[in-house]
C-alpha cells in the first residue's frame, strides 16, 4: 500500500480544522511539534490502496517567519518534505487568503486549493469560478463546505491522483520581473544544495530574510548571508525598493488578478449578517458586559456544572480505589504494610486528577465552540487595548477567569487554556498569572481562617481576597514582561474578525476529546511521578522504637478493653486471638467504608450480599439484628475501631512532624518567622503543593486536640494554634501568593515546555508571598494593627501600584509637529493618541 504524506495549511479561522475533522475521520494522533508547545495534529485514512497520513499545519497568514506557528508550519515543510499541500482557503474571504496560496505554491510541492465554507460565499452572493482558478494556478481547486461534510471524496481523489502522477507537476513561478535577476543569482549559488527543497523558492524565501531558511543553509553555504546582503543591496540602489515588501506586493497584486477573473460579488458593500452582529457584540458600551456574560457562562458551566457532574464520577473513582485496597495486603491492626499506605496514597493522588476530566471535557468543548463560531478573535479584540498595558494579551481573558478571577476557578485548566495566545511573551506572562487567580481549592481555606479568626468581617475580607489577586496578577505581568520575558518573542498583532460559523458536533467532541486525553497522558503520569516523592518524603525516616513501642501499649490498651467486653460472649473463641481481631477489624472498616459510597439500596443491598458471602460467621457482628451476643462484640468493634484510628492518626502526624518535609519546614523556620510561620504551617503548604486541599486535612490534623467533642476545625484552630488575626492576614497574603499546586506545575511545564520555568513559577511567587506576607506582619506588629487593618493596608496599596502601572503609557513619543494647518482636528486627535503611547 502505498504511503502519502499530505499538509494542511491554511490562514486561521478559514475552517480548516473541520475539513481535517472531515478527511481524516476519527484516527488521529495528537502532540507538540519538537521543542514548541504548537499541536501537531495528524490524522490517518486509507483511500483507493493508499495510506494517507494527513498533518495538520498551525493557522497562519503567510509563510515567514513572524510567529511561532508561521515558523512551526514552515520547518515541517523543510524538515518533512510533504508529498502533496491541500491549502483550506475561506470561500467567503477569497482574495486575502489567496496571498498564502501563492506562497505555498511556490514551495514547489503540488498544491490542491479547497474553497471551503461556500455555504456562506453562496449566501452571500459570492459567485467563484473554480475551474477558471484552476486553470489560471495550474492546480486542482475544490468547492467544499467542510461543516455539512461536502467535498471529502473529491479532495482524497486528487490527494490520490496528483501523489501518483508527481512526475507530471511542473514547478509553479511568479514573475517577479526585475526582482528575477537576483533570484537568479541567489538560485545559481545553493545550486549544489543537497536540500531536496526547490532552489528558485529557497532563494525567495533568502531574499525575503527569511532566518529558518537561512539557517537551513547555512551549514553548506557559509557566505550565503553576505551573498544575499550583496544583491539586496544592488537592488534597493537600483529601484529604491526593499525585496521583502517588492516580493509581497507582487503577490498581493497576482491575487488581486484571479480575484478580478474569476470572483464576482453581488452584494458587495451590503452588510452581512456577522457586520449586524458585530455592531452589538463589539459596540463600545455592551461588547464589554456582554465578555463578562459570555465569561461568566463559561465559568458557571465548565466549573460548577462540571464540579456537579463529579458528583457522577466520583464514586467510580471511589470504586476504583476500593478495588485497589481490596487486592492490598489488609493492615494488621496499626501495622499497615508500606505497600498498602503507597498504594492507596497513588491511588489518591491520581483520582484528585482523575476527578477534573469532566470540568475539562466541558471547558474545552466550550473553547471549540467558541473558536469555531469566531468569538475568540473578537474577544481578543475588545480586551486587548487594557491588557496590553500589562504585558498580557486580549486572549488572556479566559486563561484568568478559568483560573478564578472570580473565586472558585482552576489554575489547570486556566495555564491549559494559554495554549491559543500567539504571542509568547505575553502568554508566557498569563501561565505565570493565572496560579495568582484564587483557585476553587483555596477556598476552604479561606473558609477555615475566616471563621476562626474574622468571623465579623467575613464578608469584607473574602471581597479583599475575592478582587486583590486579579490586580497581583496584573503587576506580576508586568513585572516579568519587563525584565525576564523581555527578550521573549512577541508577534504582531494581526487580527482579521472571522465571519460567525456555526460549530459542528463531530469537530467540538474531537477536540474536546483530543484535549482530554492529552492531560490523561502527560498530567496523570507526570503528577504520579512526583506523588512517589512526596510520599517517601513524609515516609521517611518513620518512627523511632520509642514511638513505636508507645503506639503498641497504646494498642494494647485498647485490645485489652475490647477482649473484656466480648469475654463473657458466646462467640468469644471466634475473637480470642490477635489475628482473628485483626481480621474481624478489617472486615468491619471494609463494610463500613463500602456502605457510606453506597447511592441507592440496591448497591447497598449488594454490598451486604458479598461480606456474608465473603465471611458469614463474621457478618452477624456487623448486622447483629437481635442477637444480643453479637449486639456486645459489635459494639465493642466499634470502639476498637474509633481507638484503632486515633492511634493511626496519631502515628500520621508523628510521622508527618518528623518527615523530611517535617524537617523542611522546621528548616524554614527561621525565613517564615519573620511572616509569623512556624513550623506546623509551613509543612500545611508544603504538604499542599500537592493539592490545595491538603493545606486544609493537614491544619486539621495538627490542630485537632484528639477528643471526642464536637468541635469545628476553625474553632480548634483557634483555640489551639496561638495564632492572632494579624498571623491569619499574614498567612492569607502569602496563599494567595503561593505557588501552583503540582498539576498546575505540570501544565505549566507542558505549556512552557521547560523544566526551568516550572522551577521559576515555584519560587518566583514563593519569594514574593515570603517578603509581601513578611512586610504586612512586621508593619502590623510594630503598628499594633488588627488582621482587617493589616488586609485593607494590603489591599489598598496592591490596588494603587496596579492603577498606576495602567495609567503610564507603555511607550514614550519623543517626537510631536508636522503640518497643521489643514485639517486640525484630526492632527489634534492623532497628537493625542501620540500622548497615549497609542
Amino acid at each position: 500500500m502505498k504511503k502519502i504524506k499530505v499538509a494542511l495549511a491554511g490562514q486561521p479561522n478559514c475552517g480548516k480544522s473541520t475539513i481535517f475533522n472531515m478527511v481524516s475521520g476519527i484516527e488521529q494522533h495528537i502532540a507538540n511539534y519538537p521543542g514548541v508547545t504548537v499541536d501537531k495534529k495528524t490524522g490517518f485514512f486509507t483511500y483507493n490502496e493508499h495510506r494517507i497520513e494527513m498533518v495538520d499545519l498551525p493557522g497562519t497568514y503567510s509563510f515567514s517567519s513572524y510567529s511561532l506557528e508561521e515558523r512551526v508550519a514552515k520547518e515541517f515543510i523543510i524538515d518533512e518534505n510533504p508529498d502533496v499541500i491541500v491549502n483550506v482557503v475561506d470561500a467567503s474571504n477569497i482574495k486575502r487568503n489567496l496571498y498564502l496560496t501563492f506562497q505555498l505554491l511556490e514551495i514547489g510541492i503540488p498544491v490542491i486549493v479547497v474553497l471551503n465554507m461556500m455555504d456562506v460565499a453562496k449566501r452571500r452572493e459570492i459567485e467563484i469560478d473554480s475551474k477558471k482558478i484552476a486553470k489560471m494556478l495550474n492546480c486542482p481547486v475544490i468547492e467544499a463546505t467542510g461543516s455539512k461534510g461536502i467535498g471529502s471524496e473529491e479532495i482524497m481523489q486528487n490527494i490520490v491522483n496528483i501523489a501518483s502522477n508527481n512526475q507530471q507537476y511542473e514547478d509553479f513561478k511568479i514573475n517577479y520581473e526585475e526582482l528575477e535577476p537576483h533570484i537568479n543569482a541567489i538560485e545559481e549559488k545553493i545550486s549544489s544544495s543537497t536540500s531536496p527543497l526547490n532552489k528558485r523558492w529557497l532563494a525567495i524565501k533568502l531574499l525575503e530574510g527569511d532566518t529558518s531558511i537561512t539557517e537551513h543553509l547555512k551549514h553548506q553555504f557559509s557566505n550565503i548571508e553576505e551573498d544575499v546582503k550583496k544583491e539586496e543591496n544592488i537592488f534597493h540602489e537600483k529601484y529604491d525598493k526593499d525585496s521583502p515588501s517588492f516580493l509581497a506586493s507582487v503577490r498581493y497584486e497576482s491575487a488581486d488578478i484571479i480575484y478580478h477573473k474569476a470572483v464576482k460579488e453581488k452584494k458587495i458593500g451590503q452588510e452581512t449578517l456577522t457586520d449586524k452582529a458585530d455592531k452589538i457584540l463589539l459596540n463600545r458600551f455592551l461588547a464589554l458586559p456582554i465578555l463578562i456574560l459570555i465569561m461568566f457562562l463559561v465559568y458557571e458551566i465548565s466549573i460548577v456544572w462540571g464540579y456537579k457532574l463529579t458528583d457522577y464520577t466520583w464514586p467510580i473513582l471511589a470504586a476504583i480505589k476500593n478495588f485497589v485496597i481490596d487486592i492490598l495486603p489488609p493492615a494488621n491492626l496499626i501495622d499497615v504494610p508500606m505497600i498498602t499506605d503507597f498504594g492507596i496514597w497513588m491511588v489518591n493522588s491520581a483520582n484528585a486528577l482523575m476527578n477534573y476530566i469532566p470540568i475539562f471535557f466541558i471547558l474545552f468543548a466550550l473553547i471549540a465552540i467558541m473558536e469555531d463560531v469566531g468569538y475568540m478573535p473578537r474577544m481578543a479584540f475588545i480586551l486587548d487595548r487594557v491588557f496590553k498595558r500589562f504585558g498580557l494579551h486580549g486572549q488572556s481573558t479566559l486563561p484568568l477567569v478559568l483560573g478564578g478571577a472570580m473565586v472558585g476557578g482552576c489554575a489547570v485548566p486556566g495555564v491549559m487554556a494559554t495554549k491559543g495566545i500567539a504571542d509568547d511573551r505575553a502568554r508566557m506572562a498569563t501561565i505565570f498569572s493565572v496560579p495568582y487567580m484564587n483557585c476553587l481549592a483555596k477556598v476552604p481555606f479561606y473558609t477555615l481562617l475566616l471563621g476562626a479568626f474574622f468571623k465579623p468581617d467575613m464578608a469584607l475580607m473574602m471581597f479583599f481576597i475575592s478582587t486583590v489577586t486579579l490586580f497581583v496578577a496584573l503587576i506580576v505581568a508586568k513585572l516579568l514582561t519587563t525584565t525576564v520575558l523581555k527578550a521573549r518573542e512577541t508577534a504582531p498583532f494581526l487580527m482579521e474578525l472571522p465571519p460567525y460559523h456555526m460549530p459542528t458536533f463531530k469537530g467540538v467532541i474531537i477536540r474536546a476529546s483530543q484535549r482530554v486525553w492529552i492531560y490523561i497522558k502527560k498530567v496523570v503520569t507526570i503528577v504520579l511521578a512526583v506523588a512517589i516523592v512526596l510520599f517517601a518524603m513524609l515516609q521517611l525516616p518513620g518512627l523511632n522504637k520509642e514511638a513505636e513501642a508507645k503506639y503498641e501499649k497504646s494498642l494494647d490498651k485498647a485490645l485489652s478493653s475490647f477482649d473484656n467486653k466480648v469475654k463473657k460472649s458466646k462467640y468469644y473463641e471466634e475473637v480470642n486471638t490477635k489475628e482473628e481481631v485483626s481480621e474481624l477489624l478489617n472486615y468491619y472498616d471494609g463494610y463500613r467504608t463500602k456502605r457510606m459510597v453506597a447511592t441507592s439500596k440496591d448497591s447497598a443491598k449488594a454490598i451486604d450480599e458479598d461480606y456474608l458471602a465473603l465471611n458469614e460467621s463474621y457478618f452477624k457482628f456487623i448486622k447483629p439484628k437481635r442477637d444480643k451476643e453479637a449486639k456486645t462484640v459489635n459494639k465493642a468493634l466499634r470502639k476498637l475501631s474509633t481507638d484503632r484510628k486515633r492511634i493511626l492518626r496519631a502515628i500520621k502526624n508523628e510521622k508527618v512532624e518528623n518527615s523530611l518535609l517535617g524537617m523542611a519546614g522546621r528548616a524554614i523556620e527561621p525565613v517564615t518567622q519573620y511572616a509569623g510561620f512556624d513550623w506546623k504551617i509551613n509543612v500545611a503548604f508544603l504538604s499542599s503543593f500537592a493539592a490545595r486541599e491538603s493545606a486544609v486535612a493537614t491544619l486539621g490534623s495538627i490542630y485537632e486536640n484528639n477528643k471526642a467533642d464536637d468541635m469545628r476545625a476553625e474553632e480548634a484552630m483557634a483555640l489551639n494554634s496561638g495564632y492572632t488575626p494579624l498571623h491569619a492576614a499574614a498567612i492569607i497574603i502569602f496563599m494567595l501568593l503561593t505557588p501552583p499546586c503540582i498539576a498546575t506545575m505540570i501544565v505549566v511545564k507542558m505549556q512552557t515546555n521547560s523544566y526551568k520555568w516550572m522551577v521559576f513559577a515555584i519560587f518566583f511567587p514563593v519569594l514574593l508571598g515570603i517578603v509581601l506576607s513578611s512586610i504586612v506582619f512586621s508593619v502590623g506588629l510594630i503598628n499594633n494593627w488588627s488582621g482587617v487593618e493589616a488586609m485593607t493596608y494590603f489591599y489598598i496599596t496592591i490596588v494603587s501600584i496596579a492603577l498606576i502601572i495602567g495609567l503610564v503609557p507603555s511607550k514614550r513619543i519623543n517626537w510631536k509637529g508636522g503640518l497643521q494647518s489643514k485639517a486640525q482636528g484630526q492632527y489634534n486627535i492623532y497628537d493625542k493618541n501620540l500622548n497615549k503611547g497609542e
